[in-house]
C-alpha cells in the first residue's frame, strides 16, 4: 500500500459538519480526557456515596437517636446522581451546540488535505493550516478523529464518513505514529 503522506499531494477529502456531529465529537473529546468527566462515572460515585451513607443509618441512629443527617445526605447524593446522569450531559451538549451556532465557519463545507507534518483546511472564507506539533493529542472512535490543542482553533474534527476505508486506515496509522503517547482509540459506543 502506497504511503500517501510521503507524496506531495497528501490525502484530500471534503466534509461538512452538522451541529449534531460537532457536539458528538466535542463530547468524545471531553469524555476521553478523564474517566471522571464521564456522566456514568460521576453518577456511579454519587450513588456509591448514597449507599455508603445508607449503610451508616443504623449506627448513626443508635449513637445520636436521629437519622436526619444521614437521610439528608442520602437524598443529596441521589439528587447528584440524577443530575450527573441526566441534566449535566444535556447542558453540556447545549453549550456545545451554542458554540457551533455562534461560529458559522464550522458549518461550511470544507476541503481538508492531510500531509505528513501538517494539514490544510479550506472553505469559501478561510484557509487554515497547522502542524501536528501544535496539537496536544488525538482521539479516534468509530465516527470521528478529534484533535485538540491547536493554536488557531481548539478542536479539529474529521469525519470518518467522508473517507474511504483505506483512507481511514491510513489516517489511523498516521495519527497513531504522529501522536504516539497522546493518541487514544475509543471504538466502544459512547453515551449520547
Amino acid at each position: 500500500m502506497a504511503n500517501l503522506f510521503q507524496e506531495q499531494q497528501g490525502l484530500t477529502f471534503q466534509q461538512q459538519l452538522s451541529a449534531e456531529e460537532y457536539s458528538d465529537a466535542c463530547l468524545l473529546y471531553e469524555y476521553s480526557l478523564s474517566p471522571l468527566r464521564r456522566p456514568q462515572v460521576r453518577s456511579g460515585i454519587s450513588l456509591c456515596a448514597a449507599i455508603l451513607l445508607g449503610s451508616l443509618v443504623p449506627w448513626y441512629s443508635v449513637q445520636y437517636a436521629t437519622v436526619y443527617f444521614p437521610v439528608t445526605g442520602i437524598l443529596v447524593f441521589l439528587s447528584l446522581t440524577l443530575y450527573f446522569w441526566r441534566e449535566q450531559p444535556r447542558r453540556h451538549r447545549q453549550n456545545v451546540l451554542d458554540l457551533y451556532k455562534s461560529n458559522r465557519m464550522l458549518a461550511l463545507p470544507s476541503e481538508i488535505s492531510i500531509f505528513r507534518d501538517h494539514f490544510l483546511l479550506k472553505n469559501s472564507y478561510e484557509s487554515w493550516q497547522e502542524y501536528w506539533t501544535d496539537f496536544s493529542g488525538c482521539v479516534e472512535d468509530s465516527e470521528y478523529y478529534v484533535l485538540w490543542g491547536g493554536i488557531s482553533r481548539s478542536l479539529l474534527v474529521l469525519k470518518k464518513s467522508s473517507l474511504t476505508s483505506q483512507q481511514a486506515e491510513q489516517l489511523t496509522l498516521h495519527f497513531s505514529n504522529t501522536f504516539v503517547g497522546r493518541y487514544r482509540c475509543e471504538m466502544h459506543r459512547r453515551s449520547k
